[in-house]
């Protein structure tokens, strides 16, 4: 690890912006003190976003002109003895650093330890940052139209495909976790701090804990062993979210929400009786995502990203 207190030093061009709160938290954080003035060279700006393990910044190196964000881990992942032994700030970074992909958020490959305006020495993680919105946004505004979000579903599909790929599953893929330029030309995964590599022993054997529960795949939600289907699922229900502006399920308490997810007996409506500019072939694939033994899913986001592109090519 690096520590910095004041003392400015360089740091490699690395890169951020987690995932977005909704409007009412960020103006709760921007309305707060802000927990740290500087990491090292980079002056804290702005609160960007707050999610479980902690609050995402903006942050600017004015020597250098450069833009980053940096996650600062919630001060109960170190107090706690077990969320500390998990060290979800490490697997973010192990998985996370070493995976180079247009569609994938870059990160700087050291943790960095700063001392707070309390006297409390706080972990951070250096990202990309990305001037824009995460998924939700659009889901919420309605202000994309069909071809538009099947681009960026596609786009989504090569980043999660390349994960797969190298042997991570990353466990909690939803709406927040997917972030857009306001152009829409990048568009990023981010958030691995409950993934899971195959590459790595320190993850492999984590316990299956931790996600979002409104996006958990049925076997998530069983506490069993997690493949690259899981994903799948999950983002079956974000693409579901992102068509018709509805999540699948109506239940209005999460023991309802559990069981509607886990249950044949709860079927899915089409996602065309939500939005008749869905196209039957588009439904197929969406309700096919989100079938719910994992043997009858898509066997790989490849084979949905087929699948998905061709769609694609058809409403040239």
């Amino acid at each position: 690890m690096r520590r910095f207190f004041g003392k400015k030093r360089s740091v490699e061009d690395a890169v951020v912006r987690a995932e977005e709160g909704t409007e009412d938290e960020l103006k709760e954080l921007e309305e707060s003190e802000l927990e740290l003035a500087m990491v090292g060279p980079y002056e804290i700006v702005a609160p960007v976003g707050r999610g479980g393990m902690g609050t995402v910044y903006k942050a600017i190196d004015r020597q250098r002109d450069l833009t980053v964000a940096i996650k600062v881990l919630d001060r109960r992942y170190d107090l706690d003895k077990k969320r500390r032994k998990r060290d979800f700030l490490g697997r973010e970074i192990l998985i996370a650093a070493s995976l180079e992909h247009e569609n994938i958020v870059r990160m700087h490959k050291e943790i960095l330890e700063q001392e707070d305006r309390d006297g409390n020495i706080r972990r951070c993680l250096l990202m990309e940052y990305i001037d824009g919105h995460n998924l939700g946004k659009y889901i919420k505004d309605r202000d994309l139209s069909v071809p538009q979000m099947l681009d960026l579903c596609i786009r989504l599909c090569h980043g999660l495909d390349f994960l797969h790929q190298n042997g991570v599953v990353h466990r909690d893929v939803k709406p927040q976790n997917f972030l857009f330029s306001r152009n829409l030309k990048q568009v990023k995964i981010v958030d691995f701090g409950l993934s899971k590599s195959s590459a790595s022993w320190r993850t492999r054997w984590s316990k299956e804990t931790g996600g979002t529960r409104k996006y958990m795949s049925p076997e998530q939600l069983a506490k069993r062993s997690l493949d690259a289907r899981s994903d799948i699922f999950s983002f079956g229900l974000t693409m579901y979210e992102l068509f018709t502006g509805k999540h699948p399920c109506t239940a209005t308490d999460a023991r309802e929400l559990v069981r509607q997810i886990r249950s044949t007996k709860y079927r899915f409506q089409p996602p065309s009786k939500h939005n008749p500019q869905i196209s039957p072939q588009l439904d197929r694939i969406i309700l096919k995502t989100l079938r719910r033994h994992p043997s009858r899913r898509y066997q790989s986001v490849t084979e949905l990203l087929l699948d998905m592109t061709r769609i694609g090519e058809s409403r040239i």
